[in-house]
């Protein structure tokens, strides 16, 4: 049921989240100055400034700096999503079977120890609804990375803000997608170490 649980809200709230604008800055013409440009983006904090120590922005690139942008943001919307299933399934589960026919109960494993149990059919219905997103909400070349809305006004769109506001709030949800990413790799991998342990189990039982 959690699996479950996550796909749905993947499936519900992937676009739901202000997608960021273009680079702010015009594109310069030298490999050096197009640096520059990506250390005043968004999502760049003290203390640890731009910090790209493998170098993958390092030639300047702004095409594979937008693409890096838009992966990053997009696993973070993931990771927060992930986050918000761990805490909701843990407060609150549905009673009985995850599938009748096969008779698994909905107390499986949380993280990587769910997959085991989970039937196939229930794995399908996951990976269908991850090639929904993909292809009902792709990246367009024409779009800043990560703004995968519809053109409607049923979504906000930072350009209802000025310049600062847009750009707070590009760097809130970008931290917030980095913590959501490290908060789900310490959960999944605590998981894998207890045997498939809510991860918040094992948090409240260390501090008791």
């Amino acid at each position: 049921m959690k699996a479950c649980a996550a796909a749905l809200l993947l499936a519900a709230g992937a676009n739901a989240f202000v997608a960021p604008n273009a680079l702010r800055a015009a594109v310069p013409s030298s490999s050096s100055a197009m640096k520059m440009s990506f250390e005043n983006e968004a999502g760049v904090v003290a203390p640890l400034g731009y910090w790209d120590p493998a170098g993958f922005s390092a030639d300047g690139d702004v095409e594979k700096f937008n693409r890096y942008r838009a992966i990053e943001i997009k696993h973070g919307r993931v990771a927060q999503l992930a986050m918000l299933h761990t805490f909701v399934t843990h407060f609150y589960k549905f009673d009985g079977l995850v599938s009748a026919g096969d008779g698994i109960p909905s107390t499986i494993p949380y993280g990587f120890g769910a997959i085991g149990p989970w039937p196939i059919a229930g794995v399908a219905q996951v990976l269908l609804f991850c090639s929904a997103l993909e292809i009902l909400a792709p990246q367009k070349e024409d779009k800043a990375p990560g703004d995968v809305q519809p053109d409607t006004g049923a979504f906000p769109k930072l350009e209802q803000y000025d310049d600062a506001g847009a750009f707070e709030i590009q760097t809130k949800e970008i931290n917030n997608g980095r913590l959501a990413m490290v908060a789900w790799t310490g959960a999944t991998v605590a998981a894998f170490l207890t045997g498939g342990q809510d991860p918040i189990d094992t948090l409240l039982s260390k501090l008791s």
